[in-house]
């Protein structure tokens, strides 16, 4: 083998490894898009589960102490960032407001509370899907910003390293069958 035979190995390594760093960078670039579309959803679900709380309160389906405490969480919930602690308060006050399973039940044979139940059950259901996507995506972007080719290079730039969202999400029993 000659030098042109160098030569051309020696093209082709380089040009595999360009593409390797150009896929990896890729890569990399979406999943952290990903990661802020998960933030931008996860916000908007919260958003929507607070309004929905707000409503509730409003409607007079609980006691007067009890929609107030719900009130006051759900404005708290709606100015808050996705990673505030207030997103756990209004849990905490919906899952004290809404009672047990039976408590549940029983104020979904209600015909007018009905629709708002659904509701929310419905909007803490997505919100719960919405933290778990996110979780996922920052698991899977914190995976391939550990890998070594994108360390060694430093292929995320000054992209703060994603964290995940670690909020009290639970909801009552019995309101939001998964």
């Amino acid at each position: 083998m000659g030098w042109t035979g160098s030569v051309l190995i020696a093209l082709v390594l380089a040009i595999m490894a360009v593409a390797s760093v150009w896929y990896a960078a890729s890569r990399l670039d979406r999943m952290h898009r990903r990661v802020d579309n998960a933030w931008n959803s996860l916000h908007l679900q919260l958003t929507r589960r607070a309004s929905v709380a707000l409503g509730l309160a409003h409607e007079g389906l609980w006691d007067p102490v009890s929609s107030m405490v719900v009130a006051e969480a759900a404005r708290a919930s709606l100015e808050a960032p996705p990673w505030g602690p207030e997103h756990s308060e209004l849990s905490a006050a919906l899952r004290a407001a809404t009672g047990d399973r039976a408590q549940i039940e029983a104020d979904l044979r209600v015909a007018d509370r009905e629709p708002l139940l659904r509701e929310l059950a419905s909007a803490w259901y997505r919100a719960i899907l919405a933290r778990r996507f996110l979780n996922e995506a920052v698991t899977m972007t914190v995976r391939l910003r550990s890998r070594r080719l994108v360390r060694i290079l430093h292929l995320a730039g000054r992209t703060p390293m994603p964290e995940s969202c670690d909020i009290d999400d639970a909801p009552p029993d019995g309101l939001v069958a998964g």
